[in-house]
């Protein structure tokens, strides 16, 4: 008898540490995805836990659209990254590319393939109605010098753009400024600075024009009315100056980015300045940013489109940049670059 219990123990320690064991040692918490209709803005997110640091992961996702009437569309992709905490959240773009017109019901999961843990992705906007698309596109770039005065360290360069534009129809359309970066190089240092996104929508109800910035998405909203402005808001950069600053007549910066629209009419022209600050905020709806020089909804006076209007950051412009301080809010402008999307067949 003695040598069966023996026998047993071994057993129900092996037992025991099995059941302590859980089922997997890496699980998904949660998804969200954010669609839009336009290109390049379709984004999903998932949250990860028991992770092991070092260790290699993928999340494989899929994404359904059902329109109220027609095919559905199936997006399916995959999200790859080494962790390097125990629990992380992680990022991907979904490849919708631009959706046709209509209403869509949406749905997906998103799965750990090394465990087999799913979850449901929730969608921030769910029915989504898509009643512009972007089918006309071009790429863009403008070059300028800034002027001799140094920078100081712990300022703020207000990078900030501004267009006109022929062709837009009655109806209104939407314009796209995306993958937007400003590139130069001071003390022996490349910067190459991404620049937020922006929609500027053209309205056939707006009597005015207002700009916001959308924290979730990283980029500016504007609505204007379809008379448009001489100046229209077109994106907007704070870049916070290195403590040891930057020297003047800083040469050959350049702004790139791609122009898209729905409407294959239109045609742009743009510019941009850049405005030297000793206060400022990387926090953009607290800039009170004018969204045109013409018909802005809260400002009437004649600041150029751009201009940070809160009174706390106007007092401190100086001079440098494009700028000269004083009243030069913005800077003193670029040469004038025109573009015209092209259009998909």
């Amino acid at each position: 008898m003695q040598r069966k219990h023996l026998l047993f123990w071994p057993t129900l320690v092996a037992l025991l540490a099995l059941l302590a064991t859980p089922a997997w040692a890496h699980v998904l918490r949660s998804a969200t995805a954010t669609v839009r209709c336009s290109c390049g803005k379709s984004t999903i997110k998932v949250s990860a836990a028991e992770l092991t640091v070092g260790t290699d992961y993928v999340i494989d996702y899929t994404v359904i659209l059902t329109p109220t009437s027609g095919s559905s569309i199936t997006v399916s992709s995959q999200i790859l990254f080494t962790a390097t905490a125990a629990s992380e959240t992680v990022s991907g773009t979904i490849p919708l590319g631009a959706l046709p017109l209509g209403t869509y019901s949406l749905s997906g999961t998103a799965t750990l393939t090394s465990s087999g843990s799913t979850v449901t992705i929730n969608f921030t906007a769910n029915p989504l109605t898509c009643s512009t698309t972007i089918g006309c596109s071009a790429k863009t770039s403008n070059s300028a010098n800034f002027n001799g005065t140094a920078i100081p360290g712990d300022s703020y360069i207000w990078f900030n753009s501004n267009f006109t534009a022929t062709g837009i129809p009655t109806t209104g359309t939407s314009v796209t400024f995306t993958n937007s970066t400003i590139s130069f190089t001071a003390n022996g240092v490349n910067y190459n600075l991404a620049v937020p996104d922006s929609t500027i929508t053209f309205s056939a109800s707006a009597t005015c024009a207002t700009v916001s910035f959308d924290t979730v998405n990283n980029q500016w909203d504007v609505t204007v009315p379809v008379s448009g402005s001489d100046e229209i808001f077109l994106s907007g950069l704070a870049f916070p100056v290195p403590a040891a600053g930057l020297p003047g007549g800083i040469h050959n910066l350049t702004w790139s980015g791609t122009v898209g629209t729905n409407a294959s009419s239109a045609s742009f022209q743009w510019k941009w300045g850049a405005a030297v600050y000793t206060s400022f905020s990387s926090d953009y709806n607290s800039l009170d940013v004018k969204p045109t020089h013409q018909s802005a909804c809260a400002y009437n006076n004649g600041d150029h489109a751009g201009t940070p209007e809160n009174a706390a950051f106007e007092s401190s412009v100086v001079g440098g940049g494009t700028g000269g301080g004083g009243s030069n809010f913005t800077g003193s402008w670029s040469g004038t670059m025109s573009v015209t999307p092209v259009c998909s067949k």
